[in-house]
């Protein structure tokens, strides 16, 4: 019987770009569940793609000044000298300075901080991944760190998840159009597949995906609102814990958790705390309801 192909890094980093087929995915998902140094491999890539996308993609949006405006719809200026008018040099660089240097300011004031952001965000992410690769050349596993790493509290992993997926070209694996395959394959792999209904909420359910969690798969369910602001709903296995943790917010989310089944869910999304309150209240009561339908 032949044996299965070795797992490679560029197999890691086509996961990551979401290249991958089905069935090569739940392998190499399968393989880094037996891995925990891959696992961190892959998860830092996670953080540094979703802190390249936090850094760069407002400039995209922004509107470009008027200066550059100009400059791009003007044609080319013929090779001349300057005009001389006796009294001031329309041809000679300069002549719109005041301008131009606001525009070079303003560009890079916008470069500073985009720099000094993205180095701020990378920093952890890189630590990690030398650890990783320093663990790996000595032939040992990297336990403890990787332990710390995914003990932290679910809500702090659901936000983590969200963060790396939520602004992605492609946020889910499974579009909504394809129900009935995103509801076996969500039970297949994390063994929950209810899709709590928040349309009463103005919350579409966009699809979902599956993601790293701690002893086994995780899911993620995405939902949109009209205004374009998504909210994410996140479950892995757990054990019974004792009363729900407050609402946590921070860089402006909010991550509601709670215990119910065997798993943990947390609601994590950018709306006001009372909106992902109700929001919350109303997945939970969705959860816990019997619904033979999609388990």
């Amino acid at each position: 019987m032949a044996s299965a192909p070795r797992i490679e890094e560029s197999d890691l980093h086509a996961l990551v770009d979401g290249e991958l087929d089905a069935e090569r995915r739940r392998r190499i998902e399968d393989h880094l569940l037996q891995h925990p140094e891959h696992a961190a491999l892959v998860e830092g890539w996670r953080r540094q793609n979703a802190a390249l996308r936090a850094a760069f993609e407002p400039v995209a949006h922004e509107i470009p000044p008027l200066s550059l405006k100009d400059a791009a719809a003007r044609a080319p200026a013929p090779a001349q000298g300057p005009i001389e008018t006796g009294a001031i040099h329309w041809g000679r660089p300069g002549a719109s300075r005041p301008a131009q240097r606001l525009d070079e300011i303003r560009a890079n004031r916008r470069r500073q901080a985009l720099l000094s952001t993205l180095l701020t965000l990378l920093t952890g992410a890189a630590v990690a991944g030398l650890a990783a690769l320093v663990f790996a050349s000595r032939g040992e596993t990297p336990h403890p760190p990787i332990a710390a790493q995914f003990t932290q509290n679910y809500a702090g992993r659901a936000a983590l998840t969200y963060g790396t997926y939520v602004s992605d070209p492609r946020p889910v694996e499974i579009d909504i159009s394809r129900r009935g395959e995103l509801v076996a394959w969500l039970k297949e792999r994390v063994g929950f597949a209810v899709t709590p209904d928040l349309a009463d909420l103005g919350l579409r359910l966009m699809g979902g995906r599956v993601a790293p969690g701690v002893a086994a798969p995780a899911g993620l369910l995405l939902y949109e609102r009209a205004d374009g602001a998504r909210v994410g709903l996140y479950f892995e296995r757990a054990e019974a814990a004792g009363p729900a943790p407050p609402p946590r917010t921070g860089a402006g989310v909010t991550a509601i958790e709670w215990r119910a089944g065997g798993f943990a869910f947390a609601l994590v999304g950018p709306l006001a705390t009372e909106d992902m309150q109700a929001a919350a209240e109303h997945a939970a009561r969705a959860v816990a309801e019997p619904a033979a339908e999609n388990r």
